[in-house]
């Protein structure tokens, strides 16, 4: 796996939040796509459109990343035509698309992702149980934590620089998929502390993380770099890293689907354009690309699962 750093972050931002793929081929009339969703996949999306480009320069994308959140109302007023999203529709937002739509969206799982728990590198702490995650940023404890964790020492964490110290909790804002991933999985359905920092996105945090000492952070794995510690999680007697392997075989907790949602016509099948783009999302070098941003690939059975879906 090859993490992405903080570059891709500030390479978006720099470039804005609404990015447009290369102009139409002189000559042809050129078709439009929106996609809008998940800031996770922001640069993946982004390496996409540069090489989808390349062969369909008649397609023109442009691409928001307002968050998962943003992808269900978007498809369904149809302002979008892609969503991508580091987490699966709530039955409410399917709900609201139908009322629009009549019909259920489409969707096909483009990779795999993970959570990953991380800290500054002075701390010395190795690892985490699944139930200190949950007592470190909820108030609610639903995951089998008695007592509450306000500094490291709650923790075990004796260097000198940390001893009493309260922890700094750092994680993604509402819009996120991350932030309602983390809540119903890491959280066991319970409730953010009052103190966590909410932040837009996930390399903002890999940065806050990696100048405060007694912070903690969470992110998709693809954007933690070695500017951070990225602490295993207990389960049991099991201790797990977020490495591919454990992440496809589903050993590591808070592994997670990614998908991209698309609109579909009265046929039931997306436009033209969106089609080759899926087609093309599935395709061994889109693949290749999506391992190069930091996530794990789809399973050749997976893979041909999805293709079913799209033909």
């Amino acid at each position: 796996m090859k993490p992405r750093g903080i570059i891709g972050m500030w390479r978006r931002i720099a470039l804005g939040v609404l990015m447009t793929a290369a102009a139409a081929a002189p000559g042809a009339a050129p078709v439009n796509l929106v996609s809008v969703g998940s800031d996770t996949l922001g640069d993946l999306m982004l390496a996409w459109v540069d090489a989808f480009q390349a062969a369909n320069p008649q397609v023109r994308i442009q691409i928001q990343t307002p968050g998962s959140a943003g992808a269900p109302t978007a498809l369904a007023v149809g302002s979008a035509e892609l969503g991508p999203m580091s987490r699966a529709m709530t039955e409410a937002e399917e709900a609201s698309y139908r009322r629009y739509r009549g019909h259920a969206p489409g969707r096909i799982q483009i990779g795999l992702d993970a959570i990953a728990i991380f800290v500054h590198p002075d701390n010395p702490i190795g690892s985490l149980s699944l139930q200190d995650v949950d007592a470190v940023w909820s108030q609610t404890r639903r995951c089998g934590r008695g007592s509450p964790i306000a500094a490291w020492s709650d923790l075990a964490v004796a260097a000198p620089a940390l001893i009493n110290r309260p922890i700094l909790r750092i994680g993604r804002n509402t819009a996120s998929g991350t932030f309602e991933f983390f809540r119903d999985v890491a959280l066991c359905e319970g409730v953010y502390r009052d103190d966590v920092v909410q932040l837009a996105g996930a390399g903002a945090i890999v940065a806050a993380v990696a100048q405060q000492p007694h912070a903690i952070g969470h992110a998709g794995v693809g954007h933690v770099n070695a500017l951070v510690k990225v602490l295993p999680l207990r389960d049991g007697k099991n201790v797990v890293a977020p490495t591919p392997e454990n992440i496809e075989n589903g050993r590591y907790p808070l592994a997670r689907p990614l998908y991209i949602y698309f609109n579909r016509g009265t046929d039931g099948r997306p436009s033209e354009a969106s089609l080759r783009f899926l087609q093309y999302v599935l395709s061994g070098p889109a693949q290749t690309l999506l391992e190069h941003q930091g996530f794990v690939a789809l399973s050749a059975q997976a893979l041909a699962e999805q293709k079913e879906l799209v033909q």
